[in-house]
This record gives C-alpha cells, structure tokens and sequence, in this order.
C-alpha cells in the first residue's frame, strides 16, 4: 500500500491543488508531452482498485475524483485530521494548512496568530534565500521575484550542465525539457530499465508504476515552472 501510494501522489498531484497557493510542493508534473496520462483508463483503473475503488460502470471522471478524495483522506488521516461531517474541500484546505505549518516550523517560522496567505508568503521567501544560498547567488538589494526567477534559472543551468546539456542560444523552457528528458533516460537506465525506442513518458510512466519510491528520489527538475510569485510553491530541490 505505501508504495502504491507513493505512486498515486505523483501521477495524480492532487493533494495540494494550486489554487489554494500551494507552497508544501506537491510532487513535480512532468512536461504536457511527457507526463503520465490520467486519461488513460487502464493507469486509473489500476490506481482505483489499489485504493479499494470499484471501478465497474464509471467513467475516468468519476474515477479520478474518487482517488482524489481518497488521497486527500488518507493525507489528513496520516496527519491526525478529523474528516467526519466535513466535504473534501474542507479536508483538503486543513491538510494543506496542516503541511504548510509543519514547513514553517521546519524553517524556523512562527505561525501563531498569523493568516494563513503570511505563513505561505514567509515559507516561499524563506526556501528561496535558502536555496539562493546554496547556489550562491547574491540576495543583497533583490526584489524576491527577481531572486527568484534567478534561483529557478541557476537551478535548471546547474542540471544542465550535470547531465552535458547544452544551453547555448537556448530557452531556458528547452533546456529545462532537455535536462528533465536526460534525467529519466539515467534513471530509466540505472533501474536497468530497457529505454531503447522508448519515450521519456513511457519511461517514466514504466518507473512509476515499478519504482514509485525510486522516482520520488530523482527530484526531476520542473518544467516551464516560473517560480515567480509564493503561489507557484516550494522547491523540490531541498
């Protein structure tokens, strides 16, 4: 079970959903051409019934919002949240606050009597001059958003340049997707996986449903992910 779950988590992203201004990161969306179809019915059928769903006469919609809601339960269940008499999208705000608070407390961040916006404001600011840090990138006289977008390109040049990519006269949206393409074909390789003639979505979708716990690890670095504002969320790099 924890490791079907695991694999839930990343192909279906949906415990921490964006509009509530996510900054606990949920685990990295591969790129549009690369990711995991949640349209495919024999993935979700297979999620389903790992999770004790019947699945028989129903739709990938209904499918898909059945695991979305079991995983949302599970969550606060593991993070000691009552779910009786309330709906999913009060579960899913409480396990959201939940995970934020426990990453403020991890950084040190106080949270008492605080709106939750501040907390995820004060998170995001904090992860960012962390990883600025790490990469050494100068913070003094810097508008965050500005620190920002240079902590998420440092990164991507940084992979690129681990894995031989080449980024002259490149976007960093095509050196972000030639890195993320290398790093699934290692991965891929070092599971002892067979890549030959195969794309990096068959890749990973391969590993995600073998060595869920192995893909977790990679840290797969984001696509097209502008981190530009304490909406877009945390770093996976940590």
């Amino acid at each position: 079970m924890k490791k079907m779950f695991i694999l839930l988590l990343m192909a279906a992203g949906v415990i921490f959903s964006a509009n509530m201004g996510n900054v606990y990161a949920a685990p990295t969306a591969p790129q549009e051409n690369e990711k995991v179809n949640l349209e495919d019915g024999e993935f979700l059928k297979k999620m389903a019934e790992n999770l004790g769903i019947n699945t028989k006469d129903k739709d990938s919609a209904t499918i898909k919002k059945e695991i979305h809601e079991t995983l949302i339960k599970m969550e606060a269940k593991k993070l000691g949240i009552k779910t009786e008499g309330k709906d999913i999208k009060q579960i899913a705000m409480e396990v959201h606050e939940t995970n934020l608070k426990n990453e403020a407390k991890k950084l040190g961040i106080k949270t008492d009597n605080k709106d939750i916006r501040l907390i995820m404001k004060e998170v995001f600011e904090a992860k960012i001059a962390k990883k600025a840090k790490e990469l050494g990138i100068d913070t003094k006289g810097k508008k965050m958003e500005q620190l920002a977008k240079e902590v998420h390109e440092k990164m991507i040049y940084t992979e690129a340049k681990k894995y031989n990519v080449k980024t002259e006269n490149k976007e960093i949206n095509q050196i972000a997707d030639e890195v993320r393409e290398k790093q699934i074909i290692k991965a891929a390789e070092k599971l002892g996986l067979d890549t030959k003639n195969k794309t990096a979505k068959e890749l990973l979708k391969e590993m995600m449903m073998n060595y869920p716990e192995e893909v977790k690890k990679l840290k797969l670095l984001p696509f097209h992910e502008k981190v530009g504002m304490h909406r877009h969320g945390g770093f996976k790099h940590s």
